[in-house]
């Protein structure tokens, strides 16, 4: 049974990680994107901002691949 503790915390963990995902993913849309994926250079930020939601769940995967410079993989 989970108790309203338990409750308040996964709440208070997920709030960060949405907020610090929400962060990142702004500036992600806008600078990182393009700096790992050349078809996102020229790309409206309008355009970009349809990834948003997606960066913000995986942004600790997404800062990885900005910071590592790692683009798409080559198929």
């Amino acid at each position: 049974m989970m108790t309203l503790a338990l409750a308040e915390m996964l709440t208070t963990i997920l709030g960060v990680h949405f907020g610090l995902g929400a962060l990142f993913a702004l500036v992600f849309v806008i600078w990182g994107a393009p700096r790992i994926d050349e078809a996102a250079k020229g790309m409206p930020v309008q355009a970009r901002m349809i990834i948003f939601p997606a960066a913000m769940i995986l942004w600790p995967l997404m800062l990885v691949k900005t910071l590592t410079k790692s683009g798409p993989p080559l198929s």
